[in-house]
């Protein structure tokens, strides 16, 4: 940005410009898509001083003294400004703060630095009806179990960092110079770039953690203790205590993926599993299921085609109800 443009737009932002010259400002700051860009920013920044004055921490008399002295002495004032003309005098000090951001500090160096704090807002998302996706800035995405909830703040991309109350499956987009965390109960889970799943148990401090690519750092964060998952591990912290083993339950994440495999298992379960992980009611009525088992695995199915086939299987009838099924003779 040249000094003639600096100063132009310093005059900009504290509204000295008549109307003419804000239109012809405009007209030729604006051409390109990065122009424009960078003018909103600069505009954003500046009402969040006019509106923020505590957060101004300059001094404005040595700031405008600094501004008149390095102005004058590079030939950018014609004429040397009297003291006395106190009017110009209380303009120039409202450009004098404009431009010494803009030439001493930079828009960068203003965002992340004074202005950063108006990044610190928190988001949110929950999952009200079923799962939910939450695709997050930095291109990771989050499946959220129902009557789960993600937040983190809005500078997001400068720490990657969420708060997870439930359960949420991951897929982390790899920045070896920014891991990703999640902070769920009293655990944290930190990668690189990977898959995973972590479940906050309802109602109890137990977090459970499955990595299904990569590998995860999981610790306790009132502890030094941690431990790192690989493929197909389970992570445990219960009772300030972590532990780690190979997962042994085939559908822990079949509420997200949709894929099923029962071996030999009681209906009375997989009904339960597809009610959890449909979020549906299936009722049996007085239909005796402690005797019935079977073998089957389904993929990526409805669950009316899943429940269909399971009544077929056991010579039954469902029927839609409402949110709901029923088993019957």
């Amino acid at each position: 940005m040249s000094r003639n443009k600096d100063i132009a737009m310093a005059r900009y932002l504290a509204g000295e410009m008549s109307m003419n010259e804000e239109i012809a400002f405009l007209d030729k700051s604006g051409s390109s898509d990065k122009q424009r860009s960078e003018l909103r920013d600069m505009e954003k920044h500046w009402k969040y001083f006019d509106q923020n004055p505590s957060a101004k921490s300059w001094n404005t008399g040595k700031a405008w003294k600094q501004l008149h002295q390095r102005l004058e002495s590079e030939g950018l004032l014609e004429e040397r400004i009297e003291d006395t003309i106190i009017g110009r005098r209380m303009v120039l000090l409202r450009i004098a703060a404009t431009v010494l951001l803009v030439l001493a500090v930079g828009i960068p160096s203003l965002y992340f630095g004074v202005i950063r704090d108006s990044s610190n807002i928190q988001l949110s998302h929950q999952a009200n009806d079923g799962v939910s996706i939450v695709n997050l800035p930095d291109g990771s995405r989050v499946y959220l179990n129902k009557g789960s909830e993600i937040s983190y703040q809005k500078a997001f991309n400068q720490q990657r960092a969420v708060e997870l109350s439930g359960e949420a499956f991951f897929e982390v987009m790899a920045d070896p110079a920014n891991p990703f965390t999640v902070h769920s109960g009293d655990v944290a889970v930190s990668v690189l770039g990977t898959s995973f799943n972590v479940k906050q148990v309802a109602n109890s401090p137990q977090v459970e953690v499955y990595v299904k690519t990569g590998k995860v750092l999981m610790s306790l964060e009132k502890s030094d203790q941690s431990v790192i998952l690989e493929p197909e591990e389970f992570g445990l912290a219960e009772n300030d205590q972590l532990s780690n083993s190979a997962l042994e339950v085939p559908n822990y994440i079949s509420w997200k993926t949709k894929d099923f495999k029962f071996v030999d298992a009681k209906l009375m379960d997989v009904l339960q599993e597809l009610e959890d992980s449909y979020h549906v009611e299936i009722q049996s009525g007085e239909i005796d299921l402690s005797k019935m088992r079977i073998t089957t695995s389904y993929s990526e199915q409805s669950i009316d085609a899943i429940l269909e086939t399971v009544a077929t299987a056991f010579s039954l009838t469902v029927t839609h109800e409402n949110d709901g099924y029923i088993l019957t003779k």
